[in-house]
C-alpha cells in the first residue's frame, strides 16, 4: 500500500474513532482480549508485535483494534503481530469474531490471523457485523465452512487483506451467506484447500459481494494422489466440479472488477439455482478459460461477461512460491480501468 493511502486511512481512523483513549497490549493488558474488555467506544487498542495464543470477540464494541502498523505503516508488523487461535487438541473457534452488530467504525488493521478451527469463519466470523478488515494475512486456518473469512448477514469493507493456506470442508477461502454483500479491494485468494464442496468461494442467499483488484490463483481439492483424496478419487466428474471455483447460488449476485481468477481447474464459476436466479458479472478481468469456465448447473443464471476481459496467462511472477506479482511483460499490466489487474504490487515483491 502507498504510504499516502496508508495515511489516508489513518485519518479516517483518527476522524472516526476520535481517539478518546490509547490502551496498549501487552503494557497495559497481558492480552489483546482483556484490552478489547477494558476499552470503551471510540477507544483504539494497540499491540506490540509478538504471538498472542488466543481467540478474540469485540462483543459489538466500535472501536479500533491495530498493531503498530496503523502508526508506522511498515508492513513488517503484519506479520510480526500474530493472534494465533490454536488450542492443542480442542476446537479453538473463530480466532476473531464480530458477531454484536459491529458496524463500520469497529476495525481490525495489521495482523496475521491463523490456527482458527471453527465451524464457520476459522480466520475471521461475523454475524450482523460490517467492520473494516484492513491490511491483513489470514493463514492456516480450519473450518467446515469459510477457513479464512465467514461471513453471516454481514457486510465488511476489506482492503489489503491476503487470505492464504486455508483448508475447510467448504468454501475454504471465504463463505459469503445471507444477504452479505462484502466490499474487496486489493486482496489475494490463494493456495486454500476444499475437500468436500463449492470450491474456494461460496456465495449464497442473496448476497452480492464486490471483487476490486483481487487475486484468486492457486486455489485446489486435496491430492488425489494423497490420504484426502480418496474421495476425490470415487466422485463423478460433476461432483469434481462442485469441489472447485467459485459457487453462487440462491438469487446472489458477485461483481468481479479488474480481477485476475486463475487456477487451472476444469472451471472457475460455478452458478447453480436454488430459487430466485442469480447472476456474475465481470470486466476488466483475466479468466482462465473465458466464459467456457463459467458452468450454468441450470441454464438459469445471468452471465454479464462485459468489456475488457482477458484470458491470456497473467505470467505471475512465482506463484510456486507464493507471489502472485505480475512480471513485467505480463497481459494484465495497465489492462485494467484505472491500471493492473490483480491485486496490487503482490504485498511488495517486486516484478521481475
Amino acid at each position: 500500500m502507498s504510504h499516502r493511502l496508508y495515511k489516508i486511512i489513518i485519518a479516517l481512523t483518527i476522524v472516526s474513532q476520535g481517539f478518546a483513549e490509547v490502551l496498549v497490549v501487552p503494557k497495559d493488558y497481558a492480552t489483546i482480549q482483556g484490552g478489547l474488555d477494558a476499552a470503551q467506544e471510540g477507544d483504539t487498542v494497540i499491540v506490540d508485535e509478538g504471538v498472542y495464543n488466543e481467540t478474540i470477540d469485540y462483543y459489538g464494541k466500535s472501536l479500533v483494534l491495530a498493531s503498530r502498523f496503523l502508526e508506522t505503516g511498515d508492513s513488517q508488523f503484519i506479520t510480526k503481530t500474530v493472534i494465533n487461535g490454536e488450542k492443542e487438541g480442542k476446537r479453538s473457534g473463530s480466532v476473531v469474531t464480530f458477531s454484536g452488530g459491529e458496524d463500520s467504525t469497529a476495525a481490525l488493521i495489521g495482523f496475521t490471523i491463523t490456527k482458527g478451527r471453527a465451524s464457520i469463519g476459522g480466520g475471521i466470523y461475523c454475524n450482523l457485523a460490517n467492520p473494516r478488515l484492513y491490511n491483513l494475512v489470514i493463514k492456516e486456518n480450519r473450518a467446515e465452512k469459510g477457513a479464512g473469512i465467514g461471513l453471516y448477514e454481514s457486510s465488511p469493507e476489506i482492503i489489503n487483506v491476503t487470505i492464504l493456506d486455508n483448508l475447510a470442508r467448504w468454501s475454504s477461502g471465504m463463505h459469503i451467506t445471507s444477504f452479505s454483500s462484502p466490499t474487496l479491494t486489493n486482496v489475494l485468494i490463494a493456495n486454500n484447500i476444499t475437500s468436500f464442496n463449492t470450491g474456494w468461494i461460496y456465495c449464497e442467499s442473496f448476497s452480492s459481494p464486490s471483487f476490486n483488484h483481487v487475486t484468486i490463483s492457486g486455489n485446489s481439492a486435496p491430492d488425489p494422489e494423497g490420504e484426502a483424496g480418496e474421495r476425490l478419487r470415487r466422485m463423478s466428474d460433476i461432483e469434481k466440479a462442485r469441489l472447485e471455483g467459485i459457487h453462487i447460488a440462491k438469487g446472489s449476485h458477485p461483481v468481479f472488477r479488474n480481477s485476475i481468477i486463475w487456477n487451472t481447474t476444469q472451471q472457475e464459476f460455478f452458478v447453480r439455482e436454488y430459487g430466485e436466479p442469480s447472476s456474475i458479472t465481470i470486466a476488466y478481468s483475466t479468466v482462465d478459460g473465458g466464459t467456457n469456465s463459467i458452468i450454468d448447473k441450470n441454464e438459469a443464471a445471468e452471465v454479464n461477461w462485459w468489456e475488457g476481459n482477458l484470458t491470456d496467462d497473467p505470467q505471475f511472477v512465482a506463484p510456486d512460491d507464493k507471489n502472485y506479482a505480475l512480471q513485467s511483460s505480463s497481459p494484465c499490466r495497465g489492462a485494467g480501468e484505472n491500471g493492473d489487474m490483480g491485486m496490487y504490487g503482490g504485498w511488495g515483491k517486486t516484478s521481475k
